[in-house]
């Protein structure tokens, strides 16, 4: 076959064909490589080894980074493809350990909101992990678990009570759960704690087994390896300690935080996130140029910033508005933001390379290399 001249019909069909049979051997030696997880996995589950080995997982990868760069291929190209493994893997050694856990074996939970999506979610999981889940909600759909109307008439059923809710009614009713004083634990799963901070007292001050949950992902994941969920401690060891086993068979990251320690970080990891997508979102909107011709033109950096923010215009901007109104340390972040917009914005008007760049590199310098020195860009 020579290399200088174009190749025929009946060679470029050979090399397709034998490019086909290389896609397949590359699929079968995931499939392969699948029944050896699960082997792992079952040694793991009978052995109580926890599912993620990070030392492994570093060792895995650099060792396959090494042996890319030997073959004169980028690094990267397989530290993405056995990151994107190790995902899948310890997604289905997660779900198949959940599964075997029977967690709640025997015991009854009720989801209140449980028809909305991270609600839902919530209800597979418990489902997952052995309780028999019954769900309340005036909202019209359908579920594959038993609806009850009137969840305050029956709290002292069940063994575990999750408040699902959107943020506005979860307070009123986290305050009719303390009035009723179910002996069970009971915590919501909302995205912000300040609107609750009266409820959850109220539950606190009540006798009650209460904690306050964040599960960090949105109700499309299955595997929470990378993932993480937030325990906010309302003053009982017990709650925390219930809550936290719950997930124990998970792969997720579990962090515990004050009340107000909770709502000051989301200001910066939802508020600021949000607030900068759809700002990016609604300028383009408004800006009257066509986004798919954009899209054909533009940069890496630009779709990878226009992916995130048709993502986060997708959601429920009611949501959206309420996790932006509803923290009381929104208004410093978002202040924060417009200074800095703002001397960005005059040192390119003013001609100012130096104060653009400085901004630049303190950004860097803390986001990148990991330095935290108290210095600010002067106007």
């Amino acid at each position: 076959m020579s290399s200088d001249s174009p190749l025929t019909a009946t060679e470029l069909l050979e090399l397709r064909q034998r490019l086909d049979k290389i896609d397949t051997g590359i699929v079968d030696l995931i499939a392969e490589r699948q029944v050896v997880v699960t082997t792992i996995a079952d040694h793991k589950l009978k052995t109580g080894l926890p599912l993620r080995h990070y030392e492994r997982e570093r060792e895995v990868i650099e060792r396959g980074m090494a042996r890319a760069e030997s073959q004169g291929l980028p690094a990267a190209v397989a530290r993405d493809v056995l990151e994107t493994l190790i995902h899948h893997s310890l997604s289905k050694q997660e779900i198949h350990k959940l599964a075997q856990s029977a967690h709640g074996q025997g015991q009854r939970a009720l989801v209140i909101g449980g028809l909305g999506r991270m609600g839902v979610w919530m209800s597979r999981y418990l489902d997952m992990v052995g309780y028999s889940v019954d769900v309340a909600d005036p909202a019209v759909g359908d579920t594959p678990f038993n609806r009850v109307g009137d969840w305050e008439a029956v709290v002292d059923d069940y063994d575990l009570i999750v408040v699902a809710a959107p943020l506005r009614p979860s307070n009123d009713i986290l305050l009719r759960l303390a009035t009723l004083r179910p002996q069970c634990l009971v915590f919501d799963i909302a995205s912000l704690k300040s609107p609750m901070r009266e409820g959850l007292e109220a539950l606190r001050e009540s006798g009650c087994r209460v904690c306050s949950v964040h599960p960090m992902f949105g109700p499309d994941e299955i595997g929470l390896s990378g993932r993480h969920i937030l325990f906010v401690d309302m003053g009982n060891p017990e709650a925390l300690r219930e809550a936290r086993e719950l997930f124990a068979h998970t792969a997720a990251e579990c962090v515990e935080l004050s009340l107000e320690e909770h709502d000051e970080v989301m200001a910066w990891v939802l508020g600021l996130s949000h607030l900068v997508n759809i700002a990016f979102a609604s300028t383009l909107a408004q800006s009257g140029e066509a986004v798919p011709l954009l899209r054909k033109i533009s940069s890496s950096t630009f779709n990878a910033q226009l992916d995130v923010a048709t993502q986060v215009v997708s959601e429920n901007p009611h949501l959206y508005y309420e996790i932006q109104q509803g923290n009381d340390k929104t208004a410093e972040v978002t202040e924060h933001f417009r200074k800095v917009l703002d001397e960005l914005a005059s040192a390119i008007a003013e001609g100012d390379e130096p104060a653009f760049t400085r901004h630049m590199g303190i950004a860097k310098q803390r986001l990148v290399t990991g330095e935290n020195e108290d210095e600010t860009p002067q106007s």
